[in-house]
């Protein structure tokens, strides 16, 4: 009988398997954890032509929903092809293959679809179910409904699957399921570490890793998480923003098109003193409100999709210095406005496209600007709040400026994707 891996295929489940690389590979221990994110492996399959007719195999049980028992078939048949000589009883070797691709790719796209922060919003809570395995181990067991918010630090290493053919499962809730299923949430169980020795009879010798007591070396980690992570844009440290001056600031960059608008900017809209934080507020605590405002948290980020239906992934690499890790600011921001950028990115008045040359990567980069203009209570001076995204990274500016509708002026330019309407 088919093992069964979830319900039917979905978008977000094929996308993350179409999105591994082919990684030729001597043993399982080659890679670890996240790696798995961003490689399609099969342990001893060093031919590329062989690991591709496997993963085909794979692929078309995935995006199709065939069963166990086809997948043998033309695993049989790639077998056959190329001569390979695996190890292991073919049940077995076929049934790890087929059931952690599977099992996996479909929490990786679980995990997708819980990181939208509009249905995060609507159940913010995970539960921990066992998933009845004929025999189940004692800790997962143990962790049957555990629940938790999503964003709890107990998720990055406790997401299932938890081992070799772990059936458990990971759910969102909203407060009405948690009451209505007589649940509680928290505290999250104690993590217990231990060592542990794996790949004693691979090829590079055994090795040492720490995991969590009640999970299989290797799976504790979230599914595809690591790739929302690295989806996170980064500061760009070169052609920043201008900081807010009443002085007109020309858009540095060469490129593509340079059409200027036709009407005017909104008229400023107004928002409560209470959008900015206090004077002295720390940049962390700043960085942490930013994150909540779009479901995300500075544990895990989170998928927001913006008024003309594009999605940007929001996460706290966004302020981080890529060698400390520490949040740092740029200087054209400043902690107590980080509000403003969200509504510059929440409620824009404008967005703008533009294909600019980069110099000195020596390309093309297509960055999208949001622009917005707002007049904060009990402030004489508008703000202006910019958030100005590429493939090279991003930058932003915020601040309260005299003239503030010549300070934007000169970043209207491109092809106007987007304009609020009055």
């Amino acid at each position: 009988m088919a093992v069964s891996h979830g319900s039917l295929p979905f978008k977000e489940q094929i996308d993350y398997f179409r999105g591994k690389v082919d990684l030729p590979t001597r043993s399982w221990t080659d890679i670890y954890t996240a790696e798995h994110d961003y490689a399609f492996v099969v342990a001893g399959a060093v031919k590329r032509d062989l690991l591709a007719d496997l993963r085909g195999a794979v692929e078309k049980s995935i995006a199709n929903g065939t069963t166990l028992e086809q997948f043998r078939k033309d695993f049989d048949q790639v077998v056959g092809k190329h001569g390979w000589q695996y190890q292991g009883e073919r049940g077995w070797r076929t049934n790890v293959i087929w059931e952690t691709n599977l099992r996996q790719s479909y929490n990786a796209g679980r995990e997708a679809q819980m990181a939208d922060p509009e249905l995060r919003k609507r159940r913010p809570y995970g539960v921990y179910r066992h998933g009845d395995s004929a025999h189940p181990r004692p800790q997962h067991l143990a962790w049957n409904g555990t629940t938790l918010p999503l964003d709890d630090p107990w998720w990055s290493s406790h997401t299932p699957q938890n081992g070799w053919g772990c059936k458990c499962k990971k759910f969102m809730l909203s407060a009405r399921d948690v009451e209505r299923q007589g649940l509680t949430i928290g505290p999250a169980p104690a993590i217990e570490w231990e060592d542990r020795v794996i790949g004693k009879n691979s090829p590079n010798g055994p090795q040492t890793v720490r995991v969590p007591k009640g999970i299989d070396p290797g799976f504790e980690y979230a599914p595809g998480r690591s790739r929302l992570s690295d989806a996170v844009p980064q500061m760009r440290v070169r052609d920043p923003l201008p900081a807010p001056s009443a002085t007109p600031v020309p858009v540095s960059a060469t490129g593509l098109p340079n059409r200027q608008p036709t009407g005017p900017l909104p008229p400023p809209r107004p928002v409560p003193a209470k959008r900015l934080l206090p004077a002295k507020v720390p940049a962390p605590q700043a960085v942490t409100q930013f994150l909540g405002e779009f479901g995300a948290s500075d544990a895990a980020p989170a998928v927001f999709r913006d008024v003309t239906g594009d999605t940007l992934v929001i996460g706290r690499e966004m302020f981080t210095d890529a060698k400390t890790g520490a949040i740092a600011l740029a200087q054209q921001l400043k902690a107590r406005e980080l509000p403003l950028l969200a509504e510059a990115i929440k409620n824009p008045d404008e967005i703008w496209a533009r294909l600019e040359w980069q110099l000195d990567l020596g390309k093309a980069v297509l960055r999208r600007r949001y622009l917005a203009h707002v007049q904060v209570k009990g402030k004489s001076a508008s703000a202006v709040a910019v958030f100005d995204q590429g493939a090279d990274g991003w930058t932003g500016a915020t601040g309260f400026v005299d003239d503030s509708e010549q300070y934007l002026e000169a970043l209207r330019l491109g092809v106007r994707l987007y304009r609020r309407t009055e």
